[in-house]
């Protein structure tokens, strides 16, 4: 057990042990984290629950349920993050490293939330849980290769910023 700065000192464990120099460079920056830093990821996990929001028409009963997050920092209210984390080197020549946590979301209790830092640092994917570390290989499409929450509705897709 460890504990994550970015999610208040919540403890969590590793899903494996991490033997990868470069696995253990990005635990170490993720470790770095601050709830500061989640704050200022907060608009990718907002567009992800204004996305479901849209599409299941969550005014007439989402609201009711969870109320509405009145800015995108409120949006963490709604999330739990996972016990467990895990590191994984990206696909295809992809040779980041990549931790990656489930979390429970009250908007999308079946899906959840996936949430992915590219080498430990940078939130680089948001979304329901689908497997993927990044959105291009979950699309297979190169174009993609910044986007952080690939939504439904395009004006929601938010990207990694330069």
């Amino acid at each position: 057990m460890f504990k994550v700065p970015y999610f208040d000192n919540a403890e969590m464990d590793m899903i494996e042990e991490v033997l990868d120099a470069g696995a253990a460079a990005a635990l170490a920056a993720f470790l770095a984290l601050t709830p500061q830093d989640r704050i200022a990821d907060a608009p990718h996990v907002f567009a992800y629950y204004k996305d479901y929001h849209q599409a299941v028409g969550g005014e007439d009963w989402l609201d009711e349920q969870m109320g509405i997050p009145e800015t995108p920092a409120d949006i963490w209210k709604h999330v739990t993050p996972g016990f467990e984390i895990d590191v994984t080197q990206g696909h295809g020549g992809d040779e980041n490293w990549y931790v990656v946590m489930e979390a429970n979301c009250e908007w999308e209790e079946e899906h959840g939330l996936m949430l992915v830092w590219r080498n430990g640092a940078t939130l680089s994917k948001v979304g329901g849980y689908d497997g993927h570390v990044t959105n291009r290989d979950a699309y297979d499409d190169d174009g993609l290769i910044d986007v952080v929450y690939a939504a439904s509705n395009p004006s929601l897709t938010t990207c990694l910023i330069a």
